[in-house]
Parts: C-alpha cells; structure tokens; sequence
C-alpha cells in the first residue's frame, strides 16, 4: 500500500509540473503574440534615388571592363595620365585642326607612353580609359564637368605598363598595330 502512494503521489506530481509547463509555454507564446512586435520586410527594399558619386578632376576610370579586358585579356596597364591645365583659349579653325592628334609615341621596354592633343572645354576634366579592338588601341576620354564659354587645347599622356604576368606564364600580348582617339577613325596612326 505505501508503495501504490508513492506511485500515485509522483503519478500526480509528474502531471502537475507537465501542466505548469504548458501553461507557461501558452502564457510566452500569448504575450509574444499580443506584444507590438515591428515586422519588417527584407524583401522589399526602400524607394530611394541611388547615390551618384561623381568623379572629381582628371582620373583614370579604374575598374572598368575595358582597362579589365586590357589588362588581362591583351597584356596591357593603363598605369597613368597626364593632362596640362588650360593655357590658351582656342581662337580659331588652325586650332581646331590640332584636336586628336597623336604628337608621341615612346615604346620602352617595358612600357608605352602615348602623347596627343585635344580641344576641349575650358573647364573640362577627364575621365580617362582604353580598349584594344582589332590589334586597334582606342584611346577614350570623357569630358565632365562645368561648361565655360571657352575652348582650349590641352596636352594628354597615357602611360602604359606591360602585364608581366604574361611574361611569367609565357604568353604573348595581344599586337597593337594603330592608335585612335576617342573612336575616331580619322585619328588613326599607326603604333611604331
């Protein structure tokens, strides 16, 4: 007899903590639905302008597809430009005729220095990049900026570096026969 007491008195106690539990549980689980929870929906993203940063002064166009494709593709690094300040406003048709002309061409060891001049807008800077198409390099430049009431020549130089990487895994670089600026054709010299 005492031993069916005990049983009954654990029977009992076991059901009691078993219900406190539950109850508790259903008490978390009510407050937790009553309270003023704030949904927010990863999925739908906020309605705003996108940042636009734009560029400040004369810089190389850094990570683009085309000096990508330029560098790894056909074995060339657009390591550096330069561009003179605006020294003379452009008076005439004859200065004119200076636009997109390549004044040098220095083929080093290692690396290629292209020299041209442009007429652009006084107050231009330049977004600078290159591509190789058809053994062809196209030097591009984009003006941005303010716009003044003036034109003027201005003196650009693009460096070029080989990629060694392609000396070290023994392949060649793609050949460069002609230049032209900005994808005028009728800049066109040939790379000697």
């Amino acid at each position: 007899m005492k031993l069916k007491s005990i049983f009954l008195i654990l029977v009992i106690f076991t059901f009691i903590s078993c219900n406190e539990k539950e109850n508790k549980t259903e008490i978390n689980d009510n407050t937790i639905a009553e309270s003023d929870v704030e949904t927010i929906d990863t999925l739908k993203q906020k309605e705003s302008e996108p940042k636009v940063i734009a560029p400040k002064g004369t810089q190389i166009f850094q990570n683009s597809e085309k000096l990508y494709d330029l560098d790894w593709g056909n074995g060339y690094i657009l390591k550096s430009i330069e561009v003179t300040e605006c020294d003379n406003s452009v008076d005439g048709k004859d200065d004119f005729a200076l636009d997109k002309k390549v004044q040098n061409i220095i083929i080093k060891e290692d690396s290629f220095i292209i020299s041209f001049k442009v007429v652009g807008n006084c107050c231009s800077k330049f977004l600078c990049e290159a591509e190789l198409n058809n053994n062809t390099l196209n030097i591009i430049y984009q003006a941005f900026g303010s716009h003044c009431s003036c034109n003027c020549i201005f003196d650009m130089t693009y460096k070029f570096n080989f990629n060694e990487s392609f000396d070290r895994i023994n392949v060649e670089r793609t050949e460069i026969k002609n230049i032209i600026l900005n994808g005028d054709l009728e800049s066109k010299t040939e790379f000697k």
